[in-house]
């Protein structure tokens, strides 16, 4: 008899192990930080007071993650993005060509997959002197190297 609880105990044990699997979503994309590095060319030196910026930017038109089965809703003419991390560095001195930056974006690998597109630009007495002008895309396969963003004159 003494045999009869703690088998009925193990069978209890065993239904409840079982039900918290049948739960457990092995689908799911884990998002973690990842790092994109690299450097900023304008193809002369940055002038001292500079403000220079970098955004990692969810490329567009990329839909955002939803559940299995959502229906996507897009509104006509109305564009947003998603700004995933940037680097900003105010110049107290002149610094020279290929200026490095990091940037720490969460990203899982279906948003890598889409890619994610770095812009920068370069501010100088109050007034946009250099930006990005043809798109640089980073994906899974491209993270680990550094990343070259080439800025071109903004004209005036």
């Amino acid at each position: 008899m003494s045999n009869r609880p703690s088998a009925l105990a193990l069978l209890a044990l065993t239904g409840l192990l079982f039900a918290g699997c049948a739960n457990v979503d092995l689908d799911r994309q884990v998002e973690i930080n990842r790092t994109i590095s690299g450097t900023v060319n304008i193809g002369q030196s940055f002038p001292a007071g500079s403000e220079v910026m970098v955004r990692a930017v969810e490329m567009p038109g990329a839909p955002a993650l939803a559940a299995p089965g959502a229906p996507v809703e897009r509104v006509p003419g109305v564009s947003t993005e998603t700004i995933l991390g940037d680097f900003v560095l105010k110049l107290d001195a002149p610094a020279g060509d290929g200026l490095p930056f990091q940037i720490s974006i969460p990203a899982d690998e279906a948003r890598l997959r889409r890619g994610i597109l770095l812009e920068g630009r370069v501010l100088f007495g109050g007034s946009l002197r250099f930006r990005t002008v043809n798109a640089h895309v980073v994906t899974g396969a491209s993270l680990a190297y550094p990343q070259r963003v080439v800025l071109q004159s903004a004209g005036r």
